[in-house]
């Protein structure tokens, strides 16, 4: 361990034998998020992902440069399934620590693996997707999606917990938990999970109970007496008779075995039987539901082209002019004209070509398309520079919405610049809106690493990272 003042090794002592720094909170501060590393670890190695999860993100409350608690905690995620959370972690322990840190490896495998990658894309579509059908109330479609999703990736915890609440919904008991205990092999100790499975067992013994309930025990005459402090009760016997009535007996006892045999095999039959035709009628209601499912995806996915095919034709009408509203040409000609009348009013004529949209000029002549590049090139820069003036001069004046705005004209359209991203968060922390600002800083890390705007960023950094 390392004094924070001047980087000298720490002794045993609560002070820097080389600064004379008073280290003694600095050293417990360490050993806590080092101790929650660990704690993390061993939960880890017995599969209680949540509650290793738990403790990484307090050891980096209390040590965000903790790059080994960073570094398991985005292979915890990743177990989880979330790989989005987990390249998150190692970028973040990437810029604390550059070099000779495994996190590096572990980006450089997921992106080398297009495949993997996709494999990801395609399981946040569908997960996505799925909800979206929960919220449409189509819940047959909602499974289908998430069965989809998890034969892609068995590891996502949360696609287990929502399959089992819609099986839940649909009184699908078990099932629900069949992929409950599915999500505790991955996960032993969610609590979401646990909660979920205690409830489902709790109706399923509801259903046992209330089918084995049926039958009541008999009771017989009991009698009792007291014997000193003690009440003893003890059942009462009918006196048998001796002789003819106990040949009558016997024969009765053999009629009434072969009663209850027959009404024990016949039951057992029945039994099978039904369930032979249960198991029948739940093959065809999951064939007719799933044919039900696919219909849903045809008319949807007709309806959609539908949809598309009205808004292509909106936007041939917007082009040439039937719609009644302004179109493409004319947005060029204004540009035009500002730029003839004054070539320094670059925000007027990008604010022009701005009512221009990209799915518009893929569709233009390519006389149009060279006219709108060199106007866009003429204007675009000298535009940066105005919005850049324009903001910088709002911060003076406080006038701090003003200055975003300006800032994020500037940013469409230079993205490059790491000044002009810093500004942009420098406003936003200005207007009290510091999560926004976190945010940027964050961006700025990550996308200029080795510029000073990415240094200083991390100081203005008010809430911790991780």
């Amino acid at each position: 361990m390392k004094c924070y003042v001047c980087g000298n090794r720490l002794s045993e002592h609560d002070f820097c034998t080389a600064c004379g720094a008073d280290v003694g909170a600095y050293k417990k501060i360490m050993k806590t998020s080092n101790a929650l590393y660990n704690d993390g670890l061993e939960k880890a190695k017995v599969r209680d992902l949540s509650g290793a999860v738990s403790s990484l993100r307090l050891s980096l409350k209390y040590n965000k440069r903790n790059i080994q608690a960073r570094n398991l905690l985005g292979l915890i995620y990743f177990e989880m399934g979330e790989a989005v959370s987990a390249m998150s972690e190692w970028v973040i322990s990437k810029n604390l620590e550059g070099t000779k840190n495994i996190a590096d490896d572990f980006i450089t495998a997921l992106q080398s693996n297009p495949t993997q990658l996709d494999t990801i894309n395609q399981t946040i579509r569908k997960y996505n997707q799925a909800l979206n059908y929960c919220h449409m109330d189509s819940q047959d479609l909602a499974i289908i999606q998430l069965k989809k999703v998890l034969s892609i990736n068995q590891n996502l915890i949360v696609g287990h917990q929502l399959l089992a609440l819609l099986y839940i919904a649909g009184e699908e008991y078990e099932k629900a938990r069949q992929t409950l205990m599915r999500a505790i092999r991955i996960d032993a100790n969610n609590t979401t999970t646990l909660s979920y499975l205690k409830e489902v067992d709790r109706v399923l013994r509801e259903r046992e109970e209330k089918e084995t309930g049926k039958k009541k025990k008999s009771q017989g005459e009991v009698y009792s007496y007291t014997s000193g402090n003690e009440t003893i009760i003890q059942p009462g016997y009918a006196k048998e008779k001796i002789g003819f009535s106990s040949i009558i007996n016997i024969v009765i006892g053999i009629v009434v075995g072969l009663a209850i045999c027959w009404f024990l095999v016949l039951p057992a039959r029945i039994e099978k039987a039904t369930a032979e035709n249960d198991a029948k009628f739940i093959s065809v209601s999951e064939q007719l539901t799933a044919e039900q499912a696919d219909k849903e995806m045809v008319k949807e996915q007709l309806s959609e082209s539908q949809q598309e095919v009205r808004d292509l034709q909106q936007q041939i009408d917007e082009m040439t002019g039937n719609a009644g509203t302004i179109t493409i040409n004319d947005y060029l000609n204004q540009a035009c004209t500002i730029y003839l009348e004054d070539p320094d009013n670059a925000e007027g004529i990008m604010e022009a070509l701005g009512n221009i949209s990209p799915e518009a000029l893929s569709e233009v002549s390519s006389t149009f398309s060279n006219l709108y590049s060199k106007l866009y090139s003429a204007a675009g820069l000298h535009a940066v520079k105005q919005y850049m003036d324009k903001g910088r001069a709002a911060m003076r004046s406080s006038e701090y919405q003003v200055a975003i705005e300006q800032f994020e004209k500037a940013w469409a359209l230079d993205s490059s610049d790491s000044d002009i991203l810093m500004n942009l968060a420098h406003a936003y922390r200005q207007s009290g809106d510091t999560q926004k600002a976190d945010e940027l800083y964050i961006q700025l890390m990550r996308d200029f690493p080795d510029t000073q705007n990415a240094i200083d960023a991390e100081g203005y950094i008010t809430t911790p990272v991780g």
